[in-house]
């Protein structure tokens, strides 16, 4: 495992948002995390149903400038930078995260969590974790490995479909060690928990996410086997939530 995955144990990530995770709103809303995602940037050519900030053509000559942009303004949170992507092309996907990794990010991420119908049709993101498609998923992550050198998180929903639990397994075995879960909710007794409690068994770094809302659910995933929780919906109705939850937790 990167051993600079260990800097952020026990730590509270400001997750990666849609429509809101710019750099001014890492900087804001990330205060005192233990690091915060830009994104997730959708690169494609098409109009998609999503915020327009957050999709950026591709082979756009503006992805250096504009994370560079981003990253320094998200840095001001005074937490580590990670920026994650999705597209339907894997060679976008790459030039994206290079770009992130040349202006400055500490962190990259793949959002292998999306069920929009361009990636279930092209057999990307969530898609590529099907049975059917995991010698794409493979060849897929060889790749990234291959050009990546800053340390890379695979993000996945736990319930997205029913082979993401071995999809895991074959990401582990090529060389992916972190992983950002999201278990939709973090409730006692959820079956997420258990899922996590699985996963955990095999020595990867999890970041997990779902509901989190204050610090006895982060200590709740962080106690089934999460080495840290990440906070996506609270964070945007609670500026200071990742901050607060993060000096709690390391006081303990």
């Amino acid at each position: 495992m990167d051993n600079r995955f260990q800097k952020l144990k026990n730590g509270i990530v400001l997750a990666e948002l849609g429509g809101y995770g710019d750099g001014k709103f890492c900087a804001v809303h990330g205060r005192g995390a233990a690091l915060v995602m830009l994104g997730t940037y959708i690169v494609d050519d098409d109009e998609v149903d999503y915020p327009k900030e957050f999709v950026l053509r591709r082979k756009r000559p503006g992805y250096l400038d504009y994370l560079k942009k981003n990253i320094a303004i998200a840095a001001e949170s005074g937490a580590p930078v990670g920026v994650s992507v999705v597209s339907i092309d894997d060679v976008d996907n790459i030039d994206f995260l290079l770009a992130a990794q040349k202006a400055g990010a500490d962190y990259l991420s793949y959002c292998a969590h999306s069920t929009m119908e361009m990636f279930m049709d092209t057999a990307t993101s969530s898609a590529m974790l099907l049975k059917e498609n995991q010698e794409h998923l493979k060849r897929f992550t060889g790749r990234l490995l291959e050009r990546l050198s800053l340390p890379l998180i695979f993000k996945i929903g736990a319930f997205d479909n029913d082979d993401a639990a071995a999809a895991v397994e074959l990401l582990i075995r090529e060389g992916i060690s972190a992983f950002h879960i999201n278990i939709e909710r973090c409730s006692e007794g959820w079956k997420g928990l258990q899922f996590l409690q699985e996963i955990k068994r095999q020595s990867i770094f999890i970041i997990a996410s779902g509901g989190i809302k204050d610090e006895k659910f982060a200590e709740r995933i962080l106690e089934y086997g999460a080495d840290a929780a990440a906070i996506g919906t609270a964070a945007v109705k609670d500026p200071e939530i990742c901050g607060r939850i993060q000096e709690i937790i390391r006081n303990k």
